[in-house]
């Protein structure tokens, strides 16, 4: 619902429109029942068209627009009100994820990107593809910053080579710079390997305490690459 591209709408009778209620009043279906008083209660936001109407002249198109954005957004807040209380209920039976995840990842200080690119994914508990995420986030922000337009770790080995980098960690002054500079290039093309690709190929089921601290090491990551020079 979030999705819905209210710009589109043309047409007050949007088949797209009449299906997304009908799935709505289907979900409400399937977790009360149709003879139940918290479907009854709720059914209210199956009806998204929230527009006025305009008999003689017919209602123009941005409040049709207007109407069912509000409609869809009081379906979802109604819709999270939902799964809180269910998430409540799970929690206090000892069945539902422990919420110390996400309080904790809500403390960390992601790089920007990161945050704005993967935290909706991990806070709806897509943890496999939050790591994924912000993996290929990284890749994009190396690609951006060395204009370099391979993919990762063959863009990793070379835009952080030692011996001809495009992007330096430091000076490259002495031995100890090098084997910085080398470390980090096996770290950036070692989350590409390690974390990206297996998750691009196959299920994967990954821990919230996991994800979190994957997730922490990329943004680590991100904020290095921010610090390199060309």
């Amino acid at each position: 619902m979030r999705q819905f591209d209210i710009s589109s709408i043309n047409d007050r009778g949007d088949a797209r429109l009449k299906a997304l209620s009908k799935s709505l009043e289907g979900l409400l279906i399937d977790i009360f029942g149709s003879d139940t008083s918290q479907y009854g209660s709720y059914r209210t936001i199956t009806y998204l068209d929230h527009a006025g109407m305009n008999a003689l002249h017919g209602t123009p198109i941005h409040e049709v627009r207007e109407g069912f954005q509000s409609g869809i957004d009081q379906a979802v807040a109604v819709l999270e009100t939902i799964k809180k209380g269910f998430v409540e209920d799970l929690e206090d039976a000892g069945l539902g994820i422990s919420s110390a995840p996400l309080k904790a990842y809500e403390t960390l200080d992601l790089h920007p990107e990161i945050d704005r690119q993967v935290s909706g994914l991990f806070n709806d508990g897509h943890y496999a593809e939050a790591i994924e995420k912000s993996v290929k986030v990284l890749n994009n922000l190396v690609r951006m910053r060395s204009d370099v337009e391979e993919d990762g770790t063959s863009l990793m080995m070379k835009v952080f080579s030692k011996t001809n980098p495009v992007l330096k960690f430091n000076d490259l002054a002495d031995q100890s710079d090098l084997d910085e500079q080398q470390g980090f290039m096996y770290l950036f093309a070692g989350a590409v390997m390690g974390l990206r690709n297996p998750r691009a190929h196959k299920l994967f089921q990954d821990e919230p305490e996991r994800a979190l601290e994957f997730i922490a090491m990329i943004s680590l990551l991100a904020k290095l690459l921010d610090e390199t020079t060309v």
